[in-house]
């Protein structure tokens, strides 16, 4: 696994298929033990992650910017700001915020298995 292996994946992969709702994609690309973390501290498993996104939650657009990975051995560490717009329950709304996600080589395949972000406030000018 290499740092451009996990951004490629991360973007044309991951990203891709949030943003076209391409669920069989994602079933692929999350490993089962997958956990996502929310900026509120909520924590949601592989199948409540599916199901928010089939049911409730639509991704519209993903800018990642300042991506950096880090690989020790079988896991890549991918640290980025996203711009993400996204909608639920028909609701718009914009987030910017600053992820860790953490991809682990599992038999020939690279999973995502963890997922964590921070909002960023964004500082007025003074």
């Amino acid at each position: 696994m290499t740092a451009k292996q996990v951004l490629q994946l991360h973007s044309e992969g991951f990203n891709r298929a949030l943003t076209q709702q391409d669920y069989h994609a994602l079933d692929g690309i999350y490993s089962e033990m997958y956990m996502l973390v929310r900026p509120d501290g909520t924590v949601l498993n592989k199948q409540q992650v599916l199901k928010d996104l089939r049911e409730q939650l639509r991704i519209r657009s993903i800018e990642l910017e300042e991506a950096i990975v880090r690989v020790v051995g079988s896991v890549a560490i991918l640290t980025a700001a996203s711009k993400t717009v996204s909608s639920r329950n028909g609701k718009e709304s914009q987030a910017y915020f600053r992820l860790v996600a953490v991809y682990g080589q599992e038999g020939g395949a690279i999973r995502l298995v963890h997922f964590q972000s921070t909002l960023i406030v964004e500082k007025e000018a003074a």
